[in-house]
């Protein structure tokens, strides 16, 4: 008789933790022992051996923090193992990635990894070593709503730490299995109680904002994936042409550096047109804009709180949140109307909602 259960029984307070090497999972996971949970600590390799070598400081577990995190599992007397998610990470995030920079648009792979990576394959493995949560070093806050029964994402305390903008496309199933007990501290707490319990750590750098681009190199990594990068034309908003581009893929909207065009005022890139491979400048008022589109949208709660709602609005993980309506056409698309004019919207990047503190959702910037 052949069995297909679990190689390890499941224990309702068994939790993964995902051990990156640094400080905020290595703090998550001592939190968690502290609390009386059977911990399991889980590193995954996300990058092939290519790209580890090139990126030894890359943010998504590289190998060269493997040996961190079972030097701080076996401190915490727990144990470790690896998960190789190569497969699925090049297949769900560094291919759609060029695909998307091949359209002329700005995609942001960390959204994306954790709804279909961390929070999507990962919750499934993890059921394997017997575990139902899954722990992170995110900052941010995971509970029970006190006015349903339903599971709701906030801010983390350290506002300049919060990283629930990244969390917005996760559903209710995958919520309701996730802890993040950093959350309801500030960074400084957090690295105050790490040189303490782990001094081996106490010179961990900050992590880059993409873990398989290595020293934020977008260029040389595009360059390397897409073997036919042209020149192009740059031109102004009345179509004349103005200059001349490295190739679209390597711009952004809302790029002022490396245009190389001499004007009276400082000029910005304003549209990406890759069927033409021509690149749109414009002045600074020109890349300011108080409607844009959305689609792909996901609301945390699993429905919107009505067909139109206000919120405060965030169009890029580090700008400030904006008052804005959102008009809602079907249940994955709509329009985001601003009270103040924003600079810069980029297609490709996430708009997210938030009513105070509570991340209600989002969608990707589409364009018009």
């Amino acid at each position: 008789m052949i069995h297909t259960e679990n190689i390890h029984r499941k224990n309702r307070q068994k939790v993964a933790v995902a051990m990156s090497g640094g400080i905020d999972s290595s703090m998550a996971a001592k939190i968690l022992k502290d609390e009386g949970w059977e911990l399991i600590g889980v590193t995954i390799k996300f990058l092939p051996h290519k790209l580890n070598r090139k990126n030894p400081s890359a943010a998504c577990f590289p190998l060269g923090d493997i040996d961190t995190a079972k030097k701080v599992c076996l401190k915490l007397n727990i144990p470790h193992t690896v998960i190789d998610l190569t497969r699925q990470f090049e297949k769900k995030i560094i291919n759609p990635f060029c695909i998307e920079y091949q359209k002329g648009n700005t995609p942001n792979p960390c959204v994306e990894c954790n709804k279909y990576i961390k929070f999507g394959v990962l919750l499934e493995k993890i059921k394997n070593l017997g575990a139902v949560f899954l722990a992170t070093g995110h900052y941010c806050r995971i509970g029970k709503s006190q006015h349903t029964d339903l599971f709701e994402i906030k801010k983390g305390f350290d506002n300049i730490k919060d990283q629930s903008y990244v969390l917005w496309k996760l559903s209710q199933n995958q919520i309701l299995k996730i802890k993040t007990p950093v959350g309801i501290f500030s960074k400084h707490e957090i690295r105050k109680r790490v040189n303490k319990i782990f001094p081996f750590l106490e010179e961990k750098s900050e992590s880059q904002d993409i873990c398989f681009i290595s020293d934020n190199d977008y260029h040389s990594f595009l360059k390397q994936r897409f073997k036919n990068i042209k020149e192009g034309d740059i031109i102004n908003i009345s179509g004349k042409l103005i200059g001349k581009h490295k190739g679209y893929p390597l711009y952004t909207i809302g790029q002022r550096k490396g245009l190389g065009i001499s004007h009276s005022k400082p000029l910005y890139v304003k549209e990406i047109i890759p069927e033409k491979n021509i690149i749109v400048a414009g002045e600074e008022k020109d890349i300011q804009q108080d409607l844009l589109k959305i689609k792909d949208i996901n609301f945390i709660a699993g429905s919107p709180p009505s067909k139109q709602f206000k919120a405060t609005v965030k169009i890029r993980y580090n700008s400030k949140e904006t008052p804005a309506e959102i008009k809602l056409n079907d249940h994955k698309t709509g329009s985001i109307f601003f009270e103040k004019q924003q600079k810069a919207v980029t297609p490709g990047q996430s708009a997210v909602f938030y009513a105070g503190d509570i991340l209600i959702g989002g969608g990707i910037i589409s364009k018009f």
